[in-house]
């Protein structure tokens, strides 16, 4: 049995031709390439022949089972070539992203679609089926194959799968710098105010509510949140109060006696927010209260 399929494309005729003799070799396919150029577009002919199937009488599986492997080329290519340009291509776009950020984005942008938006598990083998078998939906219905063609006018689930995961890229790279900006606010505040205690250590209980004791190991607590309203906790939350609170203090050194994992987010803020007056209590009474 014969068949071929022919496929069209500008920029990503060595990419398929590589991938289609890997496959051919790995996987023994009765593959022959024939390659011709056409004004700045390659035509690629892909000519199968499997004397077996003539005696199986299995023409038609073996016909899809080829151009399953095809798809899985052509797919392969997409992944590898296209997808990184055509990220960079909407990074560009933006007009509020600095150019020497650009990478970053699309480092993460590609980092979203090969490990998963949300960290979803096997979200790139997935999103390379999904291409496969759009592919594979084009090849049914026609035996010539546009690559361009098909990802400007076809791939329309898959390109959404690119611009979301783009799109959370740029999210988050907003946020984080909304919080570095943030942070940097603070830290100057801190740097500016003076200490109203020399040294601060910190406690909290394993449902977040936290004890500030002075270097006598009196509990000032309730001393310095007296511009606080302890009513509105369940608003602002305790981890959200006690960073407020130590910028008020401001203290010259801050001793934290935590060691519930939970609280990562806002001892990373307290670390970012003080620097070097931050140190971690190893092991004391007061953190056997906790």
């Amino acid at each position: 049995m014969e068949h071929s399929v022919q496929l069209s494309t500008q920029e990503y005729h060595d990419s398929i031709c590589e991938c289609l003799r890997e496959l051919r070799d790995q996987e023994q396919l009765p593959l022959q390439i024939v390659e011709l150029r056409q004004g700045n577009r390659w035509l690629i002919e892909c000519k199968f022949h499997d004397p077996l199937s003539e005696e199986t009488k299995d023409g038609n599986v073996i016909q899809k089972i080829h151009r399953y492997y095809l798809a899985n080329a052509l797919a392969e290519t997409i992944l590898l070539h296209w997808e990184k340009v055509h990220v960079r291509e909407i990074i560009k776009k933006k007009q509020h992203l600095e150019e020497e950020n650009w990478q970053m984005v699309i480092n993460q942008a590609l980092e979203y679609l090969n490990k998963g938006l949300g960290q979803v598990q096997e979200y790139s083998v997935n999103r390379k089926t999904s291409l496969v078998t759009q592919i594979l939906g084009c090849l049914d219905h026609s035996d010539v194959f546009d690559i361009e063609g098909f990802l400007r006018f076809r791939a329309h689930e898959y390109k959404n799968d690119v611009n979301r995961a783009v799109e959370y890229a740029l999210e988050e790279y907003v946020i984080e710098k909304e919080y570095l900006d943030f942070i940097l606010l603070l830290k100057q505040f801190v740097d500016s105010q003076k200490p109203r205690l020399e040294w601060l250590h910190v406690g909290m209980t394993p449902q977040g509510k936290f004890h500030l004791y002075n270097n006598e190991g009196v509990k000032v607590t309730h001393q310095f949140l007296e511009d606080y309203q302890l009513d509105n906790v369940h608003e602002l939350g305790y981890e959200d109060l006690l960073v407020s609170a130590l910028i008020a203090v401001a203290p010259r050194q801050i001793t934290l006696h935590i060691r519930y994992e939970g609280y990562k987010d806002t001892l990373n803020t307290i670390r970012s927010v003080f620097g070097d007056r931050v140190s971690d209590c190893q092991g004391c009474p007061l953190c056997e209260k906790f």
